[in-house]
């Protein structure tokens, strides 16, 4: 044993780069499984935080088989469900929070101002999702006046005094309530991250808003079960017994209750209310991780065989000298086991320097490693096993040959073990390329949609969001303020941030009989000169829209006339929700959303009963930002100086709206440059493994005539012809992948050729430097000392 281990250690030693290769290509791709395993734990326990989570469904009702708007309720139809079955122990609507209200703390002079999220529910919130209570009582939410904060929210408002008998004050309005001076009741432990319900400040709702409305889809609902076996049965009783023309068509219409730890995976939901994942993108992380594990496993094989010249005549010493072949495996299995887990302890301190330095901001998850203790240990059982997988191979073949036969020093290659290695680093290859593929993809993808026409001009326009209050009271002087900035060239008002969302308002309208539904933005009477959105029929809004109390004007989108084709300026839209409307103009077509989501009929509303609290800014071509963002500071301090806000651009809007794509563009271009480099460590073994094989070869060709770049040729020819062979292979794979992948996006890039060919040479292109690299110093060797080694 001590002879193997010294002889292991000489040859160590002597190959530094190739064993360095190895066991940094071991921990990285050690590290980045990690890493992954993280992202994937952070998903698969969405929602299992709340201690009934077995128990709870959220209530949707399905007007067909797409409907993204199905969990967002009227509440007489969530009451009627609540009430529908003895099997359900508790109930909670809630209106679901899709911004944040500007609330203050301290006496007036003294206050400080928060930008925070309110729910308004049911009192049994406590009783269907159980937050551990830390102050107070879970009980304070019977009293309308009283609220629950978060354990985080409580430290940011009041430090470290005792937030239960403080007071909260709104200055926003706020849906489905009516007073704004709030008394905290009861602190709870903040969910973590992966959880639906928000770390926001519950309150009461009021106990006749909405009560008998069976129309308005404004609220969520859950249900606590007695059993989670009760969930089908409580469906099909509704569904049998319900009467839904009350709510919608009859034949279409039915109840479906989905598991809160199905949510998160659960496709076509109201995004800007539900944190929803791709279960698609988290097979593709993990097969990913599953895949660097392998490649590295290949690597640490192909490394070993690599080795195998200069261990053979050792082992076989040994053999001769009376070691039995068992012991010999065993020992070079125990080899290997050991370099596994020394590469796997050294990710863990590869995961932590990361996780301190802060490169891992890009990934969702915690990755604090104390959080994540039993897959710890599951990577060092998984490293024991890689160790006796990829270590058994090299074991069985080095000491395979008669030793008589080795001690001549004359075997040469096994045909079936070299074949073994060229499917081994062709599987390396077809992951590799298939990776790069995809990644160029992504990456056009987010520049297709970053680069989009969205039929507004958004450059050198900023965005703030301000308080209800401020733009009821101050809109006009905020408005004249910012103007004397000589960079700042207009200022206007929306309800939304118009481009940052997937689901605006929406609403049906009536125009010469005919019906039609669009997505509704509520503006100022100059918010279309502000962004840049020409009218191409009609005209544009004017400053006395804003003043009527008893209608209001409308612009729509080109393809509202697509719904509704005899609408014309000056129409009159009857029988809608609001009253009397006017028609006033057409734009073209504008995308509001991602390319995630089709683009709706959209229609603009000057009217003097909506409040619009987003402020757009338009800067000047080539003003100095910086100072102009100061200038917005300062104004808005001075109207309300405790109010929190952030100036943005639609950079920051767009990272925001595309963040998942983001995410997956930063993890799988990553994790491709890993398999990549991993491939080429591969690629590098192997090559060590045949030059010394073929030294002999390498010294003959010299003798009779064969130049340096004959030599370099001929090695770089096999493998160009392995690459080319798992190119053909790969595509198929990477084009239905890629075409899958582009499926998600209404509007999305070509499947350009020149991509595949990129990959290839890029793939190409490194193998050749890599083996150009290694066989430099076999081709330039005196062919006499070659031909006498053998």
């Amino acid at each position: 044993m001590r002879t193997i281990l010294r002889n292991f250690l000489n040859v160590l030693r002597r190959f530094k780069m190739a064993s360095f290769l190895n066991i940094v290509g071991l921990s990285v791709a050690f590290t980045a499984f990690l890493v992954i395993m993280m992202q994937v734990q952070y998903e698969r326990t969405f929602d299992r935080c709340y201690p009934t989570a077995s128990r709870i469904c959220r209530v949707d009702v399905h007007h067909g088989e797409e409907d993204i708007y199905a969990s967002i309720l009227p509440r007489a139809l969530a009451d009627a469900v609540f009430a529908s079955s003895p099997h359900i122990e508790s109930s909670v609507l809630l209106s679901p929070s899709t911004g944040h209200y500007y609330v203050t703390v301290g006496e007036e002079g003294n206050e400080k101002g928060f930008k925070e999220s309110i729910i308004s529910c049911y009192s049994d919130f406590v009783h269907v999702f159980e937050p551990s209570i830390l102050e107070g009582t879970a009980s304070c939410l019977e009293d309308p006046e009283k609220v629950i904060i978060p354990e985080s929210m409580a430290k940011r408002m009041f430090g470290k005094e005792p937030a239960v008998g403080k007071s909260i004050y709104c200055k926003d309005e706020i849906w489905y309530i009516d007073q704004k001076n709030f008394t905290v009741g009861g602190v709870y432990k903040d969910f973590p991250e992966n959880a639906q319900m928000k770390n926001s400040i519950y309150i009461r709702m009021k106990e006749d808003w909405g009560k008998d409305d069976w129309y308005s889809q404004n609220f969520m609902g859950y249900i606590l079960l007695d059993s989670p076996e009760s969930r089908q049965e409580v469906e099909d009783n509704f569904n049998k017994t319900f009467d839904f023309s009350k709510y919608g068509t009859q034949d279409k219409t039915f109840l479906h209750l989905i598991p809160v730890t199905d949510i998160y995976y659960t496709a076509g939901q109201y995004e800007d209310m539900i944190k929803a994942g791709n279960i698609g993108t988290m097979r593709l992380l993990v097969l990913i991780a599953l895949l660097i594990i392998i490649i590295a496993g290949i690597n640490f094989t192909n490394f070993s065989t690599s080795l195998a010249p200069m261990r053979i005549k050792s082992i076989n010493t040994q053999k001769v000298l009376g070691s039995s072949t068992a012991s010999l495996r065993i020992s070079l299995m125990i080899e290997a086991i050991a370099i596994c887990l020394f590469s796997c302890l050294l990710s863990f301190l590869l995961t932590w320097m990361l996780n301190r330095s802060g490169v891992l901001t890009f990934v969702e998850a915690d990755t604090n490693m104390l959080h994540y203790i039993p897959l710890l240990f599951m990577m060092l059982g998984m490293a024991v096993l890689l160790g006796v997988i990829a270590g058994l191979y090299p074991a069985w073949y080095m000491t395979s040959f008669q030793p008589a036969l080795v001690l001549k020093g004359s075997f040469g290659l096994s045909v079936s073990g070299r074949k073994l290695r060229m499917v081994l680093i062709g599987f390396q290859y077809v992951v590799s390329i298939g990776l790069i593929i995809g990644s160029f993809f992504i990456q056009l993808q987010n520049n297709y949609m970053r680069s989009y026409k969205l039929g507004f001009d958004k450059d050198q326009v900023a965005m703030a969001v301000l308080s209800t209050e401020m733009v009821e009271k101050s809109g006009d002087l905020l408005m004249n303020r910012l103007k004397e900035h000589v960079a700042i060239e207009d200022v206007g008002f929306a309800s939304d941030k118009v481009g940052a969302s997937n689901n605006y308002s929406a609403n049906n309208f009536v125009c010469n009989d005919k019906e039609f539904n669009t997505e509704i933005v509520y503006t100022s009477w100059n918010f279309l000169d502000v962004v840049g959105i020409p009218i191409i029929s009609g005209h544009n809004f004017n400053r006395s829209d804003a003043e009527s109390d008893s209608t209001y004007a409308c612009i729509f989108t080109r393809r509202v006339q697509e719904l509704a084709p005899d609408m014309e300026p000056g129409h009159l839209l009857k029988k809608s929700w609001m009253g009397i409307g006017r028609v006033a103009g057409f734009v073209d077509n504008i995308k509001i959303s991602s390319l995630r989501s089709i683009t709706r009929p959209l229609v603009f509303i000057v009217t003097k009963k909506q409040v619009t609290p987003v402020c757009y800014i338009r800067l000047a071509a080539g003003a100095d930002v910086e100072d102009a963002v100061a200038h917005i500071h300062r104004v808005i301090a001075d109207i309300d100086p405790a109010y929190p806000f952030e100036v943005e651009f639609y950079d920051t809007v767009f990272n925001n709206l595309y963040h998942k794509e983001q995410y997956l563009k930063k993890m799988v271009t990553l994790f491709s440059l890993l398999a990549i480099v991993l491939s080429i460590v591969g690629v590098f073994g192997l090559v060590v493994f045949e030059t010394q094989y073929r030294r002999k070869e390498i010294g003959v060709r010299k003798v009779f005539g064969a130049t340096v770049g004959e030599v370099l040729n001929m090695f770089n020819r096999s493998y160009l012809r392995i690459v080319s062979i798992c190119f053909v292979i790969a595509v198929p794979f990477a084009y239905y992948g890629v075409y899958k992948w582009l499926e998600n996006f209404s509007d999305r890039t070509p499947i350009y050729w020149w991509v595949f060919v990129l990959a290839f040479g890029i793939v190409a292109g490194i193998t050749m430097l890599t083996v150009t690299f290694q066989n430099w110093k076999a081709a330039n060797e005196n062919p006499v000392n070659s031909v006498k080694s053998e």
